[in-house]
């Protein structure tokens, strides 16, 4: 009986522990599932905020959980191919694309499905873009659907190096990304 017990608790302990960073990437486009946190700060001519945001990804869904002052408290953001949902105190809303709900969370168009590409340092291949690399071959700058982005900050995760923090601006609005947790998973 205690033999069972001890290994329920070694197993319960080890479900608990968080799971590694896989090793086995070499460059960001291997990465097509992750889950990474951090903080989302926006600006417009008449509003702006900020909130944490943890956000899980794989290559054909997506879901964001958003916490802090983005005026909701919190909201969930998922999408499947060509729907999506979103999810607030104040009400609950759809639309074929994540980036059409993320108005109700910022007042502007925020490209959720150029920020899958973004985030891990890559440029989206939805539209035409010019960029700026460093000597490694990450990116600096990155102008694509009207957005200026800056990719100041980027950290090692595993074998690869992945974006820390990015600017946007785009006719006034701003928005920065901070990720502070990276975690692509197999």
């Amino acid at each position: 009986m205690i033999r069972v017990a001890a290994v329920a608790l070694a197993l319960l302990l080890a479900a608990c522990q968080q799971q590694p960073v896989s090793t086995d990437f070499t460059r960001p486009d291997q990465i097509l599932k992750w889950r990474m946190s951090g903080k989302l700060g926006y600006r417009t001519e008449a509003d702006g905020g900020s909130a944490t945001f943890d956000w899980h990804q794989t290559p054909r869904q997506g879901e964001i959980q958003f916490s802090g002052p983005l005026g909701f408290g919190s909201a969930e953001l998922r999408w499947d191919p060509g729907l999506a949902h979103l999810r607030t105190a104040k009400g609950e809303w759809q639309a074929r694309t994540p980036g059409e709900l993320a108005w109700h969370l910022t007042g502007f168009w925020l490209p959720v499905s150029a920020l899958e590409y973004w985030s891990r340092g890559l440029v989206w291949p939805g539209a035409p873009a010019q960029s700026d690399r460093d000597q490694a071959g990450n990116l600096i700058t990155l102008n694509q659907l009207g957005w200026q982005l800056q990719f100041d900050r980027y950290q090692p995760v595993g074998r690869v190096t992945l974006p820390h923090r990015i600017k946007a601006e785009q006719d006034g609005n701003r928005f920065t990304l901070l990720i502070r947790d990276w975690r692509p998973l197999p």
